[in-house]
This record gives C-alpha cells, structure tokens and sequence, in this order.
C-alpha cells in the first residue's frame, strides 16, 4: 500500500489493535499495534517471523541489516537502497518488493520484502509522531527524512556501522549532506 493509504489505516486503529499489514514471501508478518507510547495514535512495529516470538524491530535493526546486505553483496544493496527511496517517496512496497525479492544477499537478519514493508511501517510512526499530528517536534522535516538519512548514510559506505548506530540511537540527526541521494550509492529500481 502506498504511504498515505496505510498511514490513514494505521491512524485509525483503536488503542491496543494489532494490525498485519503486510505478509513477506517467506511468512514473516509485519504488523502495527496502537500503543499510543509517544503521542496519541503511536504504534509499535512488529515482526512475526514463522516459528518465533513476534518483536518490535528497531531503527538500529534496521540499519544493522542494511550494513550486511551492503557488504555481503553490494550491487544488490545499491537496488534495495534505490527500492528504499521509492518507499521514502510514498511507493508501495508491494509492488517495488516485486523487483527486491528477486535480489540475494549472503549476510542479512530479514528477506529484503521484510526490510521494505517495516522501513515503511518506522516512517509512518516518526510521522505520526513529529509531523502535524503528532505531539513532538522534528528534528528534520519531513519526519520520515530522519530514518531516510541514516539509510543514505549506510548505503554511502563513509562510515563505520558503529558511527552510524551510535549516532542514531542519541538521538541525533544524520548529516544534512545525507538529505539528497548520490547516484553512487543507489541503483533506481523500475516497478
């Protein structure tokens, strides 16, 4: 679904209703559960992986998974960063995973269809709750930009993984040069 259509579902779930949004091909859930943790209408990200507990995957996990797939096999990383983009931008997932899932990577923690629907589930919850509607002020606008940088930052190969996740989790913003894709780092994916 695109950006807005899952935002607006997502805003109206009652506190405490779970919601699978999406299904990956390999069985995993990612689902949404109203929390209202930070702001009104805040929810919890969740991964049900077959046969395991579900969690709430984090930004870190997020960035940590990317950082594998980046330097396990990197012209396939330059796909799933250009797939990124176009969920950043209000794409589907649904339909850019069609391209992702075809893409292998050696080191990973989640099948990148994985990775696509929960980055967009984690850019939703910062736009719940830094953007208009929410009840706390950005640090970048949009909200969403926020996570997008750090991805940019992993997919540029500048820095350490540990930089980019010590910086992340102080909650501080990733540089403003990451703000703009370099056509180096990414591969435009066509859906």
């Amino acid at each position: 679904m695109k950006l807005e259509t899952v935002s607006e579902k997502l805003w109206e779930l009652k506190l405490g209703e779970r919601l699978v949004v999406y299904a990956s091909r390999d069985g995993t859930e990612v689902t949404a559960t109203r929390t209202d943790k930070i702001c009104p209408h805040d929810f919890g990200v969740g991964l049900k992986i077959p046969n395991r507990a579900e969690f709430r995957p984090t930004h870190v996990r997020l960035l940590f998974d990317l950082y594998l797939k980046r330097v396990s096999n990197m012209e396939d990383a330059k796909k799933i960063f250009g797939a990124l983009d176009l969920v950043y931008e209000g794409e589907d997932p649904m339909q850019v995973s069609e391209k992702v899932q075809q893409l292998r990577f050696p080191m990973q923690l989640d099948e990148a269809d994985t990775t696509l629907y929960y980055t967009q589930l984690l850019m939703i919850e910062q736009e719940f709750n830094y953007g208009p509607r929410g009840c706390k002020q950005g640090k970048v606008q949009p909200p969403r930009e926020f996570l997008m940088r750090f991805i940019r930052w992993v997919a540029s190969n500048e820095s350490q993984i540990d930089d980019v996740i010590s910086t992340a989790v102080r909650n501080r913003p990733a540089r403003v040069r990451y703000a703009k894709w370099e056509q180096a780092w990414i591969t435009k994916v066509e859906y």
